[in-house]
């Protein structure tokens, strides 16, 4: 028995083996739909129907979701993002995606497979640990991008991540030294054998970021103005072929690099007053820099980096932070990380009145409310300070409230 549809347009049929099938046209070419139900199937007939009449039809395909991330990895991804990201994203697939939906059709993803997945990543497991909230944000951000591009590409109708929920992210507590550890740790790094050491007073005083101290050359400093610039960040990660492989660990050869490249955003790219004192101890630094160079002639090559190795080269950063780690020894301080020191100047800097404005834009954030977000723990006596300060306009206005009505004394105030 058939039943056509009144406009012609496709057509339900009920087979020999109790199921039922619809037929439809499109691009020439006969589609089918099959199903339990008349009613099921008619379904899937009109939203077949109505998507070829809104333009919004995509051709039935068995792409999976591992071949497209990984095509989209190296196609779209490899020559736009920077090579730190490409690493991260690369690691999101094959660690964390391909194993739980790799062999998953592109277009069978749904809001609730995909909301699943995200619960099992904040979940331990005996085969992994769970995510913590910024990660799983992390990846969803790059799983987005990838099927916001399948979509444009006519491979999925629409972006089934959207209505995905996500967990929160919880404020971290933020590390910062007192001013007495600060002291400490600044005079260690003074009395270090490493003249490279200044670089930690340098950071404590700038805020600045290690990948950013380590790739500065001298011709970032403005020795009219006082002004240090950013302009270059340094990290090692892995290496990446031109084909988007990374290279994984092996004992035949070295598979990380130290890699200078332009900084995290584009208000990263700043400029940065330098104090009388602390410029007085860079040109001591910079002197002390000219004799190592004089006493390591044959095997120093000067490449402008402040803060270079015994080589002349760009200092490691790992080496770098086991420097870093002595000196806190040195000091009798517990271990930190070094972006203790960026949290700590921008702490100090708050304590000592400077407004978000200023200091969002030393520490190169693209908006003064990251700073607020990150830093408003130091702003309670600056309010109470702030406030107090407003009342010269109240005691400007000389009204005696006493001799008011309860009503006349709030209207004046």
């Amino acid at each position: 028995m058939s039943r056509k549809k009144a406009n012609g347009e496709g057509s339900i049929s009920k087979r020999s083996d109790g199921r039922y099938m619809a037929r439809y046209t499109v691009n020439g070419k006969r589609k089918y739909i099959y199903g339990a139900t008349h009613g099921e199937v008619r379904e899937k007939l009109n939203e077949k129907l109505n998507e070829i009449a809104k333009g919004e039809y995509i051709e039935p395909n068995k792409e999976t979701v591992e071949k497209w991330l990984k095509d989209w990895l190296v196609t779209y991804a490899l020559p736009t993002v920077k090579q730190s990201t490409y690493i991260s994203y690369e690691s999101y697939i094959r660690l964390h995606i391909c194993p739980q939906l790799g062999n998953v059709a592109l277009t069978a993803l749904t809001i609730e497979r995909l909301q699943l997945f995200f619960n099992r990543l904040s979940i331990d497991t005996n085969q992994r640990k769970s995510l913590s909230p910024k990660s799983i944000r992390n990846i969803y951000n790059m799983f987005h991008e990838a099927l916001d591009q399948a979509v444009i590409n006519r491979k999925i109708i629409r972006n089934p991540l959207i209505g995905i929920k996500l967990p929160k992210i919880v404020k971290q507590e933020i590390r910062i030294l007192s001013l007495d550890e600060q002291a400490k740790l600044q005079s260690a790094a003074f009395d270090a054998p490493e003249p490279q050491a200044y670089g930690i007073v340098f950071a404590l005083n700038t805020g600045i970021r290690l990948g950013e101290l380590l790739s500065l050359q001298w011709k970032d400093i403005d020795f009219l103005r006082h002004t240090v610039r950013i302009r270059r960040t340094s990290s090692r990660l892995a290496k990446v072929d031109k084909d988007g492989n990374v290279a994984r660990k092996s004992d035949e050869c070295n598979s990380t690099e130290i890699v200078i490249r332009s900084p995290k955003s584009i208000t990263s790219r700043r400029e940065i007053p330098i104090f009388d004192e602390l410029w007085e101890g860079l040109m001591i630094y910079r002197q002390q820099q000219k004799e190592m160079m004089e006493a390591l002639q044959g095997t120093y090559v000067d490449n402008d980096f402040i803060f270079a190795n015994t080589s002349g080269c760009v200092y490691d950063p790992r080496v770098y932070e086991d420097l870093f780690t002595r000196c806190l020894k040195s000091a009798g301080l517990q271990t930190i990380n070094f972006h203790a020191l960026r949290h700590t100047f921008a702490t100090r800097a708050l304590e000592r009145g400077m407004d978000i404005k200023t200091l969002s834009s030393i520490l190169g954030h693209t908006q003064a409310s990251t700073t607020l977000n990150l830093y408003g723990h130091a702003l309670p006596d600056h309010k109470r300070i702030s406030m107090d300060k407003m009342r010269g306009v109240y005691l400007e206005m000389k009204i005696d409230t006493n001799k008011l009505s309860p009503s006349e004394a709030q209207n004046a105030i």
